[in-house]
């Protein structure tokens, strides 16, 4: 019997409740078909968009709050902050839009700061697309 209870085999210290949970974890997950890692980046975009476009509502210069962010994307170490006009019937200026966006970026960064409690400030790169153009592929 000491034998037996000498080899070391897979699973050996676990405790058999943290194993469980794993399994658990595991079978949800197939079950849903979810992701959690994608989950929670859509979930994170999410955040960024809103924070940014209530902060380009509430901008003091008119260029800003005739934008509205349409999709946050990720793409290598930063996220693409694709923005467009707010009203597709108003002509927007793409490249006063642009120049606006570039000179408002620190406050913005700060603004997806004070609404996201993260260790680390995303890195945000802005485009402006004119009204009707189709989506940004990363």
């Amino acid at each position: 019997m000491r034998e037996v209870v000498a080899i070391v085999r897979e699973g050996d210290g676990v405790d058999p409740r943290e194993e469980a949970k794993r399994k658990r974890g595991a079978r949800r997950l197939a079950s849903t078909g979810l992701d959690r890692g994608v989950h929670r980046q859509e979930r994170f975009a999410a955040q960024i968009r809103e924070a940014i476009d209530s902060a380009l509502q509430l901008a003091a210069e008119p260029r800003l709050n005739a934008l509205a962010v349409q999709e946050v994307i990720p793409q290598g170490g930063s996220l693409l902050v694709v923005a467009g006009p707010r009203d597709a019937s108003v002509p927007l200026d793409v490249g006063a839009a642009s120049r606006a966006l570039r000179k408002a970026a620190a406050m913005l960064t700060q603004e997806v700061a004070r609404a996201i409690t993260r260790k680390q400030i995303p890195h945000l790169v802005y485009t402006v697309l004119p009204a009707g153009a189709a989506r940004v592929e990363s």
